[in-house]
């Protein structure tokens, strides 16, 4: 009988010997070829630092060395970035040691993620805990999709710039590839913007926030003033810390709805309504007029962002931005009436393309939520579906890549069970057994056109990292699988049988995941304010 490894995602072939390797046995870890691509020596220390950090066994990292090794090597031609292909590697532990080989160091760093998970759970911890041990095993593998996401909402509740990292490490740990961090919302703005002083005075923090849910009118606010932002050092740290895993920051800065802690700094670029930043949560119908002086102000936003985060791609947001304030608005019907614009929607198209032009001048690829298709979207722009499925194959059939995050299977921010203990969540029911027997891709829809997936993490209700935590773990794990093993993998290999294994890892990380069976009683939700409050979650219908 094969060896029972399990691992999350699990790889597309794995097998498995009888044995395993004590890597206290090896001399170094060696990287072949460093002079040629210096990134192997970078990728060779954080595996050498992991292996100190859980286990004490300190491997120097050298250009050659006699013995048994852990031995990192480029082969094959370099595939382009963001391809499967880049993602691809190999992973041999034998008796005499360990090799790690892939055509590009995206696929040394998602080998050296898998090898964590072979290491006992208790490795995983921030000090020595476990002897430093790895079975034996054959690993050939090379991710299903080439876009594999996770979105962290820093604005609804800030989170700190600590809690930021961790979560790109544990993306990394699970071979996700993308960290897509919204930045921008009617409740705050959460980066320096050195030319937009108060964005950092005004619009990064709000004077209340609302209990329990925006819905439940019984409870009020609590005048506890919340905020922060990032500066720009703190982005470049975040950006730094990403690159060495090969996992990417997408910042998206959403335009020209949710615009409330925008016009709080900056009344001038609305209609005037003078709000402060918003205190409760849904959706508001202050907007961005569509005036040079608006206009400017996006672009100097983005063009912020984008010096910071070299990866090709930045989010213009564009999801729910009502029509009411620009159907009454002289100076929205005096573009209408130049542009020769016939539909109210097609000022948001203006915005769009306009984001778009600007990046496009500076190398990037726009991303936009599913509503930027009303009134056109950009022919390069990719369309990140967060309503239903039915909008995948409708960005599709208008020629656009997708990200795909429909609501039903990828919103953690909904409830996890049923049950009345669960914690307050904005409303609906995503189990991981749900999220475990989805596929991204519908029915009929050519693969290659879905660009990958992304869990969202929405965080109205969510005000600590524990609470991030809780909803993100393991849903996050399963979605991982979801989009990187092939369907016939995880038929043979469902991933239900290896989730208790991999909450051992969670719990050594110190990650406050929801157990299997339903939350603790410090995690519950009890009678207070993150008491749960239920209302009908209606799928959207597509247009």
């Amino acid at each position: 009988m094969q060896r029972r490894i399990s691992l999350i995602p699990q790889p597309q072939q794995l097998t498995a010997a009888d044995g395993d390797l004590d890597l206290s046995t090896l001399g170094a870890i060696v990287t072949d070829g460093a002079a040629e691509a210096p990134e192997l020596r970078s990728l060779a220390w954080l595996l050498s630092d992991m292996l100190a950090r859980g286990t004490g066994l300190r491997l120097v990292v050298a250009d050659a060395a006699e013995g048994p090794a852990i031995r990192i090597r480029l082969e094959g031609e370099r595939p382009a970035d963001l391809t499967t292909a880049s993602e691809a590697y190999r992973l041999d532990v034998t008796p005499g040691g360990v090799a790690i080989t892939a055509a590009h160091p995206a696929g040394i760093a998602r080998a050296v993620a898998t090898f964590r998970q072979l290491l006992p759970a208790d490795a995983l911890r921030e000090a020595p805990a476990a002897d430093p041990v790895v079975p034996l095993v054959s690993i050939t593998d090379e991710p299903r999709l080439r876009w594999r996401g996770v979105m962290l909402d820093v604005v609804r509740h800030f989170q700190p710039k600590d809690f930021v990292l961790k979560m790109i490490d544990r993306a990394w740990m699970h071979r996700l590839n993308v960290v897509h961090l919204h930045l921008t919302d009617d409740q705050g703005w959460r980066f320096e913007v050195p030319s937009r002083p108060r964005l950092a005075e005004v619009a990064s923090w709000r004077a209340e926030t609302k209990i329990g849910h925006a819905r439940d009118e019984e409870q009020g606010y609590e005048p506890t003033p919340h905020g922060g932002f990032f500066s720009i050092s703190d982005l470049r740290e975040i950006a730094s810390y990403a690159r060495e895993r090969y996992v990417m920051i997408v910042p998206e800065v959403n335009l020209p709805g949710h615009a409330r802690a925008v016009l709080a700094a900056y009344p001038e670029l609305g209609a005037g309504q003078n709000k402060a930043v918003c205190p409760t949560f849904g959706v508001f119908e202050e907007v961005l007029e569509p005036t040079q002086a608006a206009l400017d102000f996006a672009l100097e936003a983005y063009t912020a962002i984008g010096e910071v985060f070299e990866g090709p791609y930045v989010h213009i947001g564009g999801d729910e931005v009502p029509m009411t304030q620009w159907e009454s608005s002289p100076i929205a019907r005096d573009l209408m009436d130049r542009e020769g614009i016939e539909d109210v929607r097609g000022v948001q198209a203006w915005f769009t393309k306009a984001f778009c032009d600007h990046l496009v001048g500076m190398g990037k690829q726009v991303i936009g939520w599913d509503e930027i298709l009303d009134g056109g979207a950009p022919a390069e722009a990719v369309v990140h579906v967060w309503r239903n499925e039915a909008y995948v194959k409708k960005a599709i059939a208008a020629g656009h890549q997708v990200i795909a995050s429909p609501e039903p299977y990828c919103y953690y921010d909904h409830y996890e069970g049923d049950g009345a203990e669960e914690p307050l969540r904005i409303h609906g029911h995503t189990t991981v057994e749900k999220v475990a027997g989805w596929d991204p891709v519908p029915p009929g829809i050519d693969e290659s056109k879905v660009l990958g997936v992304q869990c969202q993490l929405w965080s109205e209700y969510l005000p600590t990292p524990g609470d991030v935590e809780y909803a993100a773990f393991p849903r996050l794990a399963v979605l991982a699988e979801v989009a990187w093993t092939n369907l016939d993998v995880r038929q043979a290999e469902p991933v239900a049988d290896r989730l208790e294994a991999h909450l051992e890892r969670l719990h050594a990380m110190g990650i406050g995941y929801r157990p299997l069976e339903g939350p603790k009683p410090w995690q519950q939700g009890g009678t207070g304010r993150r008491e749960r409050f239920d209302h009908t979650f209606v799928e959207h219908e597509a247009e």
